[in-house]
């Protein structure tokens, strides 16, 4: 079960999927509210509806449970969140470059937060930003074909409503105590980061592993925060080497 993060749908699993196939995993992956081509309804983009709807799509597909949970980013705190309502439903809890607390790196969120100037800062600073931001990692990355597909998720009537309520709900800010009711969950966890990650600071991650109970850690030299789409093959190796050799897949 694949959880995307705060921007990118999951379409950024495309490099991972066909090589967890391979592996001998079945995949469940969607795209949260508000991103890439599911709806954007009004109300609050918290991280309780984002754990719901992850729930809502486990029980509406029949996924054979239990699951190895694997969230990316933000998705790793709604993954956290769903472990620690679900426990009985996961069978091993992967974080992929964990996100702590976003809200506290960028400066511009806090004027996202004011009423009006941050709606039209968002639709004239902050959406075209972040297309320039991702026309120049797919770029370096060799993966250009994506511009398009962000450029489309970001143009669609609903998407910059949706960050500015992830911001101002506090969904990208501080989630430790998302990954600290891990201790009680008992259940396997994995954290895998990218050495040259800038998105996600080290001491965020120091932070987060401070929190959770025992637990591996694998660093994937040279990749950063994009890691799922450039280095899928060590996040595969990873998982399958650290596959149990009891129980569901």
């Amino acid at each position: 079960m694949l959880v995307h993060g705060a921007t990118v749908p999951c379409w950024e699993f495309d490099e991972l999927v066909p090589m967890l196939t391979a592996a001998g995993f079945r995949t469940l992956r969607f795209d949260l509210y508000g991103h890439g081509l599911s709806d954007r309804p009004h109300g609050d983009y918290s991280l309780e509806r984002f754990a719901r709807q992850t729930c809502e799509v486990v029980e509406a597909t029949g996924f054979v449970r239990p699951v190895v949970l694997l969230g990316h980013s933000l998705g790793a705190a709604i993954a956290a969140a769903v472990t620690a309502a679900n426990p009985q439903w996961i069978e091993r809890l992967v974080l992929v470059a964990p996100m702590l607390d976003f809200n506290s790196t960028s400066a511009w969120s806090r004027v996202f937060r004011v009423a009006l100037v941050g709606d039209l800062l968002m639709r004239l600073v902050g959406v075209p930003a972040l297309v320039r931001r991702r026309r120049r990692r797919y770029a370096h990355i060799g993966l250009p074909h994506l511009t398009p597909l962000f450029i489309d998720q970001v143009s669609r009537a609903g998407f910059g409503r949706a960050l500015l309520s992830m911001i101002r709900t506090n969904t990208l800010g501080d989630q430790s105590a998302r990954y600290q009711t891990l201790r009680d969950s008992g259940r396997e966890l994995l954290v895998i980061t990218g050495a040259n990650d800038t998105v996600i600071p080290a001491t965020h991650v120091a932070r987060i592993r401070h929190l959770l109970p025992a637990h591996r850690h694998h660093e994937i030299t040279g990749a950063e925060h994009n890691l799922l789409l450039t280095h899928p093959e060590a996040v595969v190796e990873v998982l399958r080497d650290e596959r149990p050799t009891v129980g569901g897949r």
